[in-house]
């Protein structure tokens, strides 16, 4: 009896029990129910929520979003009106011009002020703010200088320098992008507006290095790539005008006697130039934003040339000598090699924007060098040294780009010195012609050979593809034999004066026999070792014997020279029919041979 009732009440116990964790179980589950409903009502929320800071695209797009749109456009029409207000105010006489363009610009003041307080507490009106309060100035701004006068010249550049920078700030403050995208605008196109078609120079240069620095930060907030790229033709097409407006003064007044307005086209190429120069660094360097764009890696060799053509100008205009400027460039070039080393050298195969930099130092010199020198010939030999150099540096740091630039500096500096000796010795070339164009081309067949014995290892990359097997140092040995062509030229023509028979006839026939007699030696030596390269550039080369014999002689020469210059293009021809049966058979054989092994 005990036992049963012990028994009864054990089993009492775990009935009671048995509810208690029933009722523990249905709580929890209500539990995981509330909690997986609120992220679902803070995620609504947080779609209806008109402006996330950091993210200028849900804050382009909040405009358009039509919970909120008409209070919006509702704003925009209080704002115009009260504009309209105080300008309709103005042109009836009410308010005195000058009040009425401070007023004006208080009152623009007051409404990107207002929209600074407006982003701080999240307010949806805050963009309308800003945007209108932007615009506001800079219209109120160039309309009170250019149509009434009534605001100077400085305090107007200084008023469109000070927009951007707020803005700017503005977007600093907040992290958004609207700000300083609408400031860095705005004050850029206002500057041009003041006092358009015949700005302000140097007023405009520093007005567009601001713009350039305050849209390099946009980019941190948004990739805004496109405004870096607009706001860089809008400060070339300035260097432009600023060019053609020299042009109209200088022919009327020697450079001292010019305005202020056009005055200091160097320092401002200078300045500008250092801007560019460090905009390019810090981006490559990530400073600007985490993603490397293609603008930044770019901008250094586009910086170079631009520098180079509007300086260029400059000199042809009289404004500085030849030999100053081109020694600070020279020192500014090996600037840019210093960077591009530095960079090389910040991790294995080196950073981004070695190549860019490299480059840009490459060119600068290759520019600069014939004006400080004052010699083509040593500038060109100095040249082509520094591409060896750039070789020997992208085979310690296994960069291929430096490897291909390098290619593409040597080839450079031949073409340069080949076009100076085609446009300057005419039909009688110089022993000195002779002598650099050789130094080039033993330096260039000397770059050749190095980078045959030095091959790069094998990537993965887009360029390690398209440069498979390090096809680019074909471009040395072109670049070598034709710097090697006119240095035989010139044997050639000494060899016709001391035969008394330099006459214009047999010295291009002979031009000709000399690069058909090149590619019959290309063409022998690539069937006996097999060689791809030197049978394509043969074929090139025998091309370009088939344009100068029939675009040319034909039309040129007559007699001897033609017969000689025709019968041998037709050997090389048939020479080359022979060279390329040959390389087929044998290709054809070998596949024959392979498909023998294969089979059972």
């Amino acid at each position: 009896m005990e036992k049963a009732t012990s028994l009864e009440e054990r089993v009492a116990g775990l009935e009671a029990q048995v509810a208690a964790l029933t009722e523990t179980v249905g709580e929890l589950q209500s539990g995981i129910a509330l909690s997986a409903a609120a992220p679902s009502d803070k995620k609504e929320k947080s779609v209806r929520k008109p402006a996330v800071p950091g993210s200028a695209s849900e804050e382009i797009l909040s405009w358009v979003d039509k919970s909120y749109i008409m209070s919006r456009i509702a704003t925009t029409s209080f704002i115009v009106a009260v504009a309209l207000a105080l300008r309709t105010a103005a042109d009836s006489g009410t308010i005195d011009l000058q009040i009425g363009s401070f007023i004006g610009m208080l009152y623009a003041f007051g409404l990107i002020i207002y929209g600074w307080f407006a982003y701080k507490e999240k307010s949806i009106q805050a963009p309308v703010f800003i945007l209108w309060g932007i615009i506001v100035m800079c219209g109120v701004v160039v309309e009170a200088h250019r149509v009434f006068d009534t605001v100077p010249t400085e305090f107007a550049y200084v008023v469109m320098a000070v927009t951007g920078l707020v803005a700017t700030i503005i977007s600093r403050a907040h992290h958004v992008a609207l700000p300083v995208l609408v400031g860095t605008l705005g004050m850029s196109f206002g500057s041009f507006a003041l006092d358009y078609p015949s700005p302000v120079f140097p007023y405009l240069v520093i007005i567009m290095g601001l713009a350039n620095l305050f849209a390099t930060y946009a980019t941190r907030l948004l990739r805004a790539s496109w405004l870096r790229w607009l706001l860089l033709v809008l400060t070339l097409f300035m260097i432009q005008i600023w060019d053609l407006k020299l042009a109209i003064y200088l022919s009327r007044l020697s450079p001292e006697n010019l305005e202020f307005s056009v005055q200091g086209l160097l320092p401002s190429i200078g300045f500008l130039g250092l801007v560019f120069a460090g905009i390019a660094l810090l981006g490559v360097l990530g400073k600007v934003q985490e993603k490397i764009s293609k603008f930044d890696i770019v901008l250094p060799v586009l910086n170079v040339f631009w520098i180079y053509l509007a300086v260029k100008y400059a000199i042809g205009q009289g404004l500085t000598t030849p030999t100053a400027l081109g020694w600070i460039a020279v020192f500014a070039a090996f600037a840019h090699l210093a960077i591009a080393w530095w960079l090389a050298h910040r991790c294995e195969g080196g950073a981004v924007g070695t190549t860019s930099f490299a480059m840009a130092g490459g060119f600068l010199m290759a520019f600069a060098a014939p004006m400080a020198i004052g010699h083509a010939v040593i500038a060109g030999a100095l040249v082509a040294l520094l591409a060896v150099g750039l070789a020997w540096v992208s085979v310690r740091r296994s960069n291929l780009g430096l490897r291909l630039g390098s290619y593409l500096l040597q080839l450079y500096a031949c073409s340069a010195l080949v076009f100076l000796l085609w446009t300057t010795d005419g039909t009688k070339p110089s022993v000195v012609g002779a002598l650099s164009s050789g130094l080039l081309a033993v330096i260039a067949f000397c770059h050749y050979f190095w980078a045959r014995r030095h091959p790069l290892a094998a990537g993965t990359t887009i360029m390690d593809k398209l440069n498979k097997n390090d096809r680019g140092a074909s471009v040395l040995l072109i670049a070598a034999l034709f710097s090697g062509f006119f240095t035989m030229r010139v044997g050639l023509y000494q060899t016709l004066d001391f035969l008394h028979s330099a006459t214009h006839s047999a010295f291009g026939g002979a031009q000709s026999v000399l690069i058909n007699v090149t590619a019959a030696v290309l063409l022998w030596l690539s069937l006996m070792r097999r060689n791809k390269e030197l049978r394509n550039v043969a074929i090139m080369i025998t091309v370009i014997g088939a344009g100068k014999v029939f675009l040319m002689d034909m039309v040129q020469l007559k007699g001897m020279s033609l017969m000689i210059s025709v019968f041998t293009f037709g050997l090389v021809a048939a020479l080359a029919s022979f060279v390329l049966g040959r390389w087929n058979k044998k290709a054809e054989e070998s596949v024959a041979t392979d498909d023998g092994k294969v089979g059972p």
